[in-house]
C-alpha cells in the first residue's frame, strides 16, 4: 500500500512566461497606436516642435513645449499660442482626444465681416475633439478665468469659466424656396461673466448655422447663410434677466445684419446697454417685456421705444435691482 502522491507545483517561470508574452504583445499594439498619435500631432504642429509620447500601458499622452499655430484662408485668420500642450487619447479610440492647454491665447479674425472677430486668453483650458463619419461630431473647449475681446462688444469681457461647443450637422438643401438646413450648431456659456464694469451674470447661447451646403469655412457660410440665435439667456442670482432670439445675416457690404426680439424683466437696463448709454437703476418688472431689436452687429442696436403715453409696467418692489450689464 502506497501513500498519496505529492502534488506537483507549477514552476514560477511557467506562470511568468504567459504574463510576459501578454505584456509584450500589448506593448507592440500600444506602440502602433503611439506612432499613430505622434504622426497625427506632428502633422498639425509646426516642423521641429518637440513632441514626447508616453503613457504606457493604459493611455497615450503626447506632450509638447510652446506651440504657435496660424491658419488663413480667403475669409478667415486664426492663431493659437500655448505655453505647452498635452494630448490624451485612449489607445483604442483614435476618434476622440482630450487636450490640456497652458496659457492659451486664441485669436479669430474675419476681415470681410465686421464685428465677428474674437480673442480669448486664459491661464488654462481643456478641449476635446471627436470625429464621426469624417465630420466633427463634437469639439468643446473650457477656458478658466478667461478674458474675451469680442468684435461686437466695445469693452473686455471676463468670465470665471467660458465654454464653447461645436458640432457639424451636414445636410442637403431641400430645394428652391425651402428654409436653409442647419449645417453646424454652436453652444456657448459663461459663468460669472462681467462685461466691462458690469455685474457678474451667467450667459448661455444656442446658435444654428444655416447654409445651402456643409460649413467647412466662413466663406462657405457667408455666401447666403444665416446664423439663427435660438436663444441667448442672461441671468443673475435672482433669475433670468433677458432672453434674446435673433437672425444674423452677412451682407455683401461686409456688415452683419441683426433682427430679433428680447424678452426682459429689465427693459430700461437692456435698452441702455444696447444703445451704449450710461447704466440706469431699475427694479424688475413683474412680467417680461418684449422688445423688437434691429441693427448691425458691432454697432449700436436699435430697440423699439415704448409707445407714446405707455404706462410703465408694474415692478416687483421686493426684488433686487436689475444688474448693471456693462
Amino acid at each position: 500500500m502506497t501513500g498519496p502522491r505529492p502534488s506537483r507545483r507549477i514552476p514560477l517561470w511557467a506562470t511568468l512566461v504567459p504574463l510576459l508574452l501578454g505584456i509584450g504583445a500589448w506593448y507592440l499594439a500600444w506602440s502602433e497606436w503611439r506612432d499613430r498619435l505622434e504622426a497625427a500631432v506632428r502633422g498639425v504642429l509646426p516642423p521641429g516642435t518637440l513632441v514626447h509620447v508616453g503613457g504606457f500601458p493604459y493611455r497615450l499622452e503626447a506632450r509638447t513645449g510652446p506651440v504657435a499655430l496660424a491658419y488663413r484662408d480667403v475669409a478667415t485668420e486664426a492663431a493659437l499660442a500655448v505655453d505647452s500642450l498635452v494630448v490624451n487619447r485612449q489607445p483604442w479610440r483614435v476618434d476622440r482626444q482630450v487636450l490640456n492647454l497652458a496659457s492659451p491665447r486664441l485669436r479669430l479674425a474675419i476681415p470681410r465681416l465686421a464685428g465677428l472677430g474674437a480673442e480669448v486668453e486664459a491661464p488654462s483650458a481643456q478641449a476635446s475633439l471627436r470625429f464621426a463619419d469624417g465630420r466633427v461630431a463634437r469639439a468643446s473647449a473650457v477656458f478658466e478665468d478667461a478674458v474675451l475681446r469680442l468684435g461686437f462688444v466695445p469693452v473686455p469681457v471676463r468670465a470665471a469659466a467660458f465654454e464653447a461647443h461645436v458640432r457639424e450637422t451636414p445636410a442637403a438643401a431641400a430645394g428652391a424656396g425651402a428654409a436653409l438646413p442647419v449645417q453646424a450648431q454652436l453652444v456657448l456659456s459663461g459663468r460669472d461673466v462681467r462685461m466691462g464694469r458690469g455685474d457678474p451674470v451667467s450667459v448661455s447661447a444656442a446658435i444654428d448655422l444655416a447654409a445651402s451646403g456643409p460649413v467647412r469655412s466662413v466663406a462657405a457660410w457667408a455666401a447666403g447663410g444665416t446664423a439663427e440665435v435660438r436663444e441667448l439667456v442672461i441671468a443673475d442670482g435672482t433669475g433670468e434677466v433677458a432672453r434674446l432670439e435673433a437672425t444674423l445675416s452677412p451682407g455683401a457690404d461686409g456688415r452683419v445684419l441683426l433682427a430679433g426680439t428680447v424678452e426682459t424683466v429689465c427693459p430700461a437696463t437692456v435698452r441702455a446697454a444696447l444703445a451704449g448709454l450710461p447704466p440706469v437703476t431699475e427694479k424688475r418688472t413683474r412680467k417680461p417685456v418684449r422688445l423688437a431689436l434691429t441693427g448691425v452687429l458691432g454697432a449700436l442696436a436699435e430697440v423699439a421705444p415704448p409707445p407714446a403715453g405707455a404706462v410703465p409696467p408694474p415692478v416687483r418692489a421686493q426684488a433686487p435691482d436689475c444688474p448693471r450689464l456693462r
